[in-house]
């Protein structure tokens, strides 16, 4: 059986903010029981992201956004 996801996260301030820190882990995990053939991750307004994996074996995206948003 296979799965098509989306997902839409959304943050709205009172105010402007001037910086956000995040970390998503929304990556499925590829184990013995399931597989994830493609994973996108997009955001807007656009920064890089910096993926890695944790001590636990869960993926991870970091991404930063400096400016004003």
């Amino acid at each position: 059986m296979l799965y098509a996801i989306r997902h839409l996260t959304r943050y709205r301030y009172s105010r402007p903010v001037w910086q956000s820190i995040m970390e998503v882990r929304m990556h499925p995990r590829t184990e013995t029981t399931q597989r994830c053939f493609t994973f996108q991750l997009s955001v807007n307004p656009k920064a890089r992201i910096f993926a890695f994996v944790d001590h636990m074996g869960n993926h991870v995206h970091h991404f930063d956004l400096p400016a004003h948003h």
